[in-house]
């Protein structure tokens, strides 16, 4: 039997050292996008859906994917659109 979490999706922007990832984060319904981006995640991975990823060397568009994951000990930054 599966688990089911009920999740929000927010718009949000992750940077690495070289690379801007937009796109959007599934964040459970009872946390915020801070609490969840900080927390112990099993794998170490955040997926991330409709994602764009730009070199941030050049700003130019790589990439558009529907899905990615992204190694959080990489991530430098994330900003949420609207501050969840």
């Amino acid at each position: 039997m599966a688990l089911k979490v009920e999740v929000n999706k927010v718009k949000a922007v992750t940077y690495t050292q070289q690379h801007k990832i937009e796109g959007e984060v599934y964040v459970p319904v009872d946390s915020r996008f801070t609490d969840y981006m900080n927390a112990e995640i099993r794998h170490g991975f955040i997926p991330i859906t409709n994602g764009r990823v730009y070199s941030l060397s050049e700003g130019k568009l790589l990439y558009k994917t529907p899905f990615l994951n992204v190694n959080k000990n990489f991530i430098i930054m994330a900003i949420p659109e609207k501050g969840v």
